[in-house]
């Protein structure tokens, strides 16, 4: 009974209180306020995780987009830098191949004695790396055997093969070639043989010195003009060590080249050298007999 009457009085309040709300409805007091703020409180935590999962994927899309817009523009920025490099990396060899060339025309005005032909080295001979070298000029250009070889700083070589469009430079540093030297110091001018060194290649030897020789270390050597190959005062290089050779009366002075061979790119061959000094001239002179007569000219008459 008592489980009843409970029901029933929820009964009579439910019933009254839908009454009393048509009853206010239809007077126009009350729009149903409270549902839509029930309605709302119900649905408000769906709509936050909706709007939130929503403002995620366009977040999402947003920044993938902006990723793709990076990693185009990086890859733009990066074919950019590469370019800027390699121009770069151009200009600067350029330039410093003016400068290289710029100190042999430099050098050719101060040589003006001499006729040369610019060239470049192209190859280096596998079989001997350090002693022969081919350059882009033959004897198209002009160039033949035995012609010499030099830069703004030394002597190089000699043409020892000359081809239609190429040449092997025989080096210095070979030792099969021979360099007719001499000290440049005056109170000294000892001359003797520049051969290169096997045990040594990048250090040719000035050989068969007498014990007394007045040849020491910082001796500037340059070449003698003797042997008929390479004209007289062309710069080897500077006396670095002098050696007395064991058990005889020889030495032989160590040269550290004028040339840094382990970077020569350009050199230039002498194609003419100046012409031999002329032979004495030879005069004659007549002289008048008394009659008016002359006689036969005499040979050798000088000043």
């Amino acid at each position: 009974m008592r489980f009843l009457d409970k029901k029933t009085v929820v009964l009579i309040i439910a019933v009254l209180t839908v009454f009393l709300l048509a009853s206010l409805a239809a007077r126009g007091k009350y729009r149903f306020d409270v549902s839509e703020q029930i309605i709302t409180v119900v649905l408000a935590p769906m709509e936050y995780v909706v709007a939130k999962v929503g403002y995620s994927i366009k977040h999402m899309t947003t920044s993938v987009s902006d990723i793709i817009s990076v990693y185009q523009d990086n890859q733009t920025l990066k074919t950019e830098n590469e370019g800027l490099r390699a121009n770069i990396n151009q200009s600067a060899e350029i330039q410093a191949e003016n400068t290289r060339l710029r100190a042999l025309l430099d050098y050719k005005k101060t040589a003006p004695q001499f006729d040369y032909v610019i060239a470049t080295v192209v190859a280096r001979d596998p079989s001997t790396w350090s002693n022969v070298i081919v350059i882009n000029r033959g004897a198209k250009d002009g160039l033949t055997k035995d012609m010499p070889v030099v830069t703004p700083h030394g002597l190089v070589g000699n043409l020892v093969e000359v081809y239609a469009s190429t040449a092997k430079v025989q080096l210095i540093l070979d030792p099969r070639s021979a360099v007719g030297s001499l000290v440049q110091r005056t109170d000294s001018r000892v001359a003797a043989i520049i051969e290169g060194s096997s045990a040594r290649p990048a250090t040719p030897r000035m050989v068969n010195l007498a014990r007394d020789a007045d040849v020491v270390k910082g001796d500037v050597i340059i070449t003698s003009g003797l042997g008929g190959i390479y004209p007289k005062g062309l710069v080897v290089g500077e006396v670095s060590d002098v050696v007395d050779e064991a058990g005889g009366l020889l030495k032989y002075a160590a040269l550290k080249t004028a040339v840094d061979f382990d970077r020569l790119e350009e050199v230039m061959v002498i194609v003419r050298q100046p012409p031999a000094p002329p032979s004495p001239p030879t005069t004659t002179t007549t002289t008048t007999t008394p009659k008016g007569g002359t006689q036969p000219p005499v040979k050798g008459a000088g000043k």
